[in-house]
């Protein structure tokens, strides 16, 4: 069964979780789900920054033809950025810096991201026909003790340890 068929086929459930990661209204064949985290993290170059908190909403949209919009924005201390990225879902390359988002299971969605000396994994979870649970988590590469993320407002990579996700957030609608 493709990855659709398995949505499909979930649809009661999945149209009112997915509507929380997907803005788009269910009754148009898209699940929309809108997921939310909050990291904290220490800059330790190229300036010095210690209790880095970053804000992260990320609007997922789910479609048939298995086809997946992401909308995801940052904010800290008055700054903030913006990607979109529109693929396949299970689609990708796992290892280009594009999220790529893939059915796990019947209740799970994961979406895998390849950073520059880490690996993002946020996991969406099905907790009943109208709710979501989200776990985040970053995995420092092998060789690697610090985290390298591009710096918001710029066009550049800081470098941060002490990273941890310290809240976050699942609604479908």
């Amino acid at each position: 069964m493709s990855a659709w068929e398995t949505l499909r086929a979930m649809r009661p459930l999945l149209l009112v979780l997915a509507s929380a990661a997907f803005a788009v209204p269910a009754a148009a064949g898209q699940t929309t789900i809108d997921l939310t985290y909050e990291s904290v993290m220490d800059m330790v170059r190229p300036d010095v920054h210690p209790g880095v908190k970053v804000h992260h909403n990320l609007q997922v949209v789910l479609s048939e033809g298995n086809q997946v919009t992401e909308t995801h924005n940052r904010n800290a201390n008055g700054l903030s950025d913006k990607f979109a990225h529109e693929a396949a879902l299970g689609g990708g390359d796992a290892q280009s810096y594009e999220p790529v988002w893939h059915v796990v299971s019947a209740g799970e969605l994961v979406r895998s991201q390849n950073e520059v000396q880490s690996t993002r994994t946020i996991t969406v979870t099905l907790t009943s026909p109208t709710t979501c649970s989200i776990a985040v988590k970053d995995e420092l590469k092998p060789g690697f003790t610090e985290y390298a993320f591009p710096r918001i407002g710029q066009h550049a990579l800081g470098y941060f340890t002490g990273y941890a996700i310290v809240g976050a957030t699942c609604a479908i609608h």
